[in-house]
């Protein structure tokens, strides 16, 4: 009898350690506002997320495979809080059918190590990974935001390979390659009429371009980050971007400055040279965050500039949840009649 027991405690600590050197996480968030927003004749009153980057869930797991090695993946999914349906574009155009897929927004898998980190799939290029991080609204999801967007870098390309160094005293180095067949004009496309042109009709990029290549730097050091980062999309298109981060106390300062080719709404003659330069700063007091920012987008064609104005605020009842209001407004002749009015929100936000 000693020895059954003895046997079943041993197998029960092998068990043990064998769940501990693997994990499968869900995390993910939903977002709700009420928003008042311009159109072409006026304004409408609508409730629906405050982004689709604040709707979404991840799977994501990593498993120790000894001598300091891992393999890892990450699934996420967006969806719309207002009725439920997935939150992506319609590429059926690629095979003349219909199809809206489900881990859109990002999926790969991956090794890691002392080396670093290397992973393949679907997943953000190096700029628009970066980016979001120098950005107060968490990368430019709601009414206020003053994101520059990235220009016409690459946001998400399909079949990639993404490499990311360790971390050497403070400094990360990513690089990253996709295919040049394949890619989606709409991951180009920024708020401001910015995108590259399709190299066939349609909204799927059928054809091949230029492979999509992508490298950035980042460092931290303390209170401060800076980042420098480069992308090519696949129709040649080029954006340098560099960032800057300093945490004062009293408010966290960001500085986002991206210089790139464009063409205005994706037209091959519209194609334009874009500086774009955002300021924002996050102000906490208490359990209270306050929010300001300013963005200027530049172009080289005349009448195509823009400018913008956000201020907000969030309250946090813990980690997880938070209440949040905005105010955003726009002007310049690159925008429409709708998106030059100002813009309120009101939302709720819930992590888990």
């Amino acid at each position: 009898m000693k020895k059954s027991l003895l046997a079943l405690a041993v197998l029960g600590a092998f068990a043990g350690a064998a769940s501990a050197q693997s994990s499968v996480t869900l995390s993910g968030m939903l977002d709700q506002a009420v928003q008042h927003t311009g159109t072409a004749t006026g304004y409408a009153w609508a409730l629906g997320g405050a982004g689709s980057a604040f709707n979404n869930f991840t799977i994501s797991g990593r498993e120790d495979l000894g001598g300091g090695m891992y393999s890892f993946f990450n699934l996420n999914m967006r969806f719309r809080t207002q009725n439920g349906t997935i939150n992506s574009p319609d590429v059926g155009t690629q095979t003349g059918g219909s199809s809206q897929p489900g881990f859109f927004r990002q999926d790969w898998v991956g090794l890691g190590g002392s080396f670093g980190a290397l992973r393949l799939g679907r997943m953000l290029m190096p700029l628009q990974e970066m980016n979001g991080n120098y950005d107060i609204w968490y990368g430019g999801y709601t009414v206020a935001s003053t994101h520059t967007g990235g220009i016409t870098a690459t946001i998400r390309a399909n079949n990639a390979i993404y490499y990311r160094s360790p971390n050497m005293g403070g400094l990360v180095i990513d690089a990253a390659i996709a295919a040049g067949k394949g890619q989606e004009q709409f991951e180009t496309a920024n708020n401001y009429g910015s995108s590259a042109p399709p190299t066939n009709s349609g909204l799927y990029l059928g054809g091949v371009g230029q492979r999509p290549v992508g490298v950035s730097a980042q460092y931290t050091a303390g209170p401060l980050k800076v980042g420098v980062a480069y992308d090519r999309n696949y129709a040649d298109y080029k954006t340098v971007g560099l960032y800057g981060q300093y945490n004062f106390g009293v408010l966290i300062l960001n500085g986002q400055y991206e210089d790139g080719d464009s063409s205005y709404n994706g037209t091959i003659a519209g194609k334009e040279k874009v500086k774009a330069l955002s300021i924002s700063a996050d102000i906490p007091v208490g359990p209270i965050t306050y929010k300001v920012g300013y963005l200027n987008y530049n172009s080289d064609l005349a009448g195509k500039d823009a400018h913008k104005f956000g201020l907000g605020g969030e309250y946090n009842f813990s980690k997880r949840t938070l209440v949040y209001t905005d105010i955003g407004k726009s002007a310049g002749d690159r925008l429409s009649t709708a998106a030059a009015k100002s813009q309120f929100d009101l939302g709720l936000r819930v992590k888990f």
